[in-house]
Parts: C-alpha cells; structure tokens; sequence
C-alpha cells in the first residue's frame, strides 16, 4: 500500500494478526523476545517494515495503519483521530508523550511510523481484548542480559484491555468507529472506498516475504552474545558476534588470570571458533556445523560444543 498507492491519497487499514510478537524492523529478535516460550505458546514472531519496539497481537487486538502524503503526516495526527473515535464511545482515551494511546495512565494502542520521500504511514495497535495472560514472559529474553545489540530496544508499558472500560466494544465497532472518525479527518463526504486487499497478489507476495527466515532474523542489526560457563576442567568465556542473522566473529578462552586449561584446548578453541564464522544464527546450523566435534573422542570437546549449541540456539524458534 505504500509503495503502490497514489501519493496523493489517505488510505486506512484496519487488520488483526493470529498471536504473535511484531518486532520493530531495527529490533533483535534474541534479545527483546523468549522465543522458546512463544513457540510453546504457539505465538508467532514477526518483523515489520517500521520502526519502534516490539509489541503483541492477537485476535484480541486491532491494528490500524493510515497511510497519507508526507507533507501533510505528524506524528500525533493519526493517534488522536483514534482517541477522538474512542471518545465518541464514552472512553476517555487521549495521545501521551511517546504518541501512544492511553486510558488513566495506561498504554492500550502503541505507534510505530515510516517515512519515505513522498509518503508515510501510522501503525496502530489497540488492545480491546487481547490474552495477556498469554503475552506474559514472551517479552523477556532469557538472553537478554548477555546480548550486546546496536538495534532499538523495546520501552514497557502498562497496558489494558479496552474491554475494562466498555463490554460493548469490539473489533467490529471499533473499525466502524475509526472508519468515520478517518472519513471526517481525511475524506470529502462520500468519498471513502472500501475495499478487501486480501486475495490481491502483491498482498499475497508480501505476506510470503515477511514470513522468511531473511527477514525475520536476517534483518537483525549487528550484536554481540558474550556466555561463560565453569567446566570442571576450566572456567570458559565465549564472545560470538552475529551481524544480519550470520555469525561474524568468534572469541573462546579461559580467563587470563585462570590456571592453565589443558593441554590442547586452546587448539579445540580456535576449531570450534573458526567452524562458527559465517554460520546462520540458527539451532540446525549451528549443531550441524559442530557435530563432527561433538561425536569425537574428547568429553571437553562435547561439553564445550553442548554448551555453545544449547546457549545460542534455545532462544529461536526454529524455521527454514
């Protein structure tokens, strides 16, 4: 929609996606999210176009995406028609100081935005009756503290559910609601056409690129997981730099003021570090590239290889 459409014309799009993470399209996926727990949970990861944190969707939440001229987009404008459409319902609803959506002090729509040079779009979220319960613990890495990231880091906030403030809204009601506030904002009466992009093909190719695995993960900034680990034979330090999903560069050794580690580690050091380098961050690359070490005949070398394996890949769900 924002490449194809006129430069000239508004356009809203109201949506909502089956449970998920959306991440920001600066933001890194091992460090914002406990993949591991959405997979448990069946919630799915995906990176949007835009920038900003990450935030959680379900059937629960409404997303909204206006899409206008350059010229005439702020940052606040298409916040506020939302909470002027939210008023209209009797919800006190007003745009806070990060341009997000809020009811007494609390989050329930957050922004993200994209610019180009003639055009530029608003994303919207709006909890009505999202499943937090189902949200909580997905948005703490376990990792997160180890990893070294030059993305965005997500903001928390506490958010609600529209439904503590009004048991008649819906998804329905809430599109029907934003759909007029938009016609009288942007739209000559009589102007405002509707129409279902789901089955056009550009939609249907987009929708496959933003479910690869180069998008997703490949599109993460360069970071940094740096781990050590007390091994009865020595106390080990790994730094592993990762830049758009590959590993870069890798570190492994002992501590400078440590005994001497035995005799061929070093050597097993340097295998394993060089075997990583240019491998995907990913839990099948990473074990394939290291299960010639694994299976040999040294109990250091599988301790230190299990170790890597588990600590680097446990955080992704796993996808092709």
């Amino acid at each position: 929609i924002l490449r194809n459409s006129d430069p000239y014309s508004y356009v809203l799009y109201l949506w909502r996606n089956r449970p998920s993470i959306v991440i920001g399209r600066n933001q890194n996926p091992w460090k914002e999210c406990n993949l591991a727990l959405m997979a448990e949970r069946d919630v799915v990861l995906a990176r949007r176009s835009s920038g900003g944190g990450a935030v959680y969707h379900d059937l629960g939440n409404t997303n909204y995406t206006v899409v206008m001229p350059r010229e005439a987009f702020t940052r606040d404008m298409c916040a506020e028609m939302v909470a002027r459409a939210l008023q209209a319902s009797d919800i006190p609803a007003y745009v806070n100081a990060r341009h997000d959506v809020a009811v007494d002090g609390l989050k329930i729509s957050g922004s993200a935005f994209k610019l180009t040079k003639q055009r530029a779009f608003h994303h919207g979220t709006m909890l009505i009756g999202a499943d937090l319960t189902r949200l909580h613990g997905c948005l703490k890495s376990q990792a997160h503290d180890c990893i070294d990231a030059k993305g965005v880091a997500s903001v928390p906030s506490p958010v609600v559910n529209l439904r503590d403030y009004s048991l008649s809204l819906d998804h329905s009601s809430f599109c029907d609601a934003v759909l007029r506030q938009f016609a009288n904002t942007f739209a000559p009466p009589g102007e405002v056409t509707v129409v279902d992009t789901a089955s056009d093909q550009r939609t249907v190719d987009e929708r496959c690129r933003i479910q690869t695995w180069d998008w997703l993960y490949g599109q993460t900034p360069e970071f940094t997981h740096r781990l050590h680990r007390s091994f009865a034979w020595a106390t080990v330090f790994a730094t592993v730099t990762a830049r758009h999903g590959r590993i870069t560069d890798v570190s492994i050794g002992t501590a400078k003021s440590a005994l001497q580690p035995p005799p061929g580690s070093r050597l097993l050091f340097a295998d394993v570090a060089a075997r990583l380098k240019g491998v995907r961050y990913h839990p099948s690359d990473i074990n394939e590239c290291l299960l010639s070490v694994i299976n040999s005949d040294s109990p250091r070398a599988s301790e230190l290889c299990d170790w890597l394996i588990s600590n680097l890949s446990y955080n992704t769900i796993s996808s092709a």
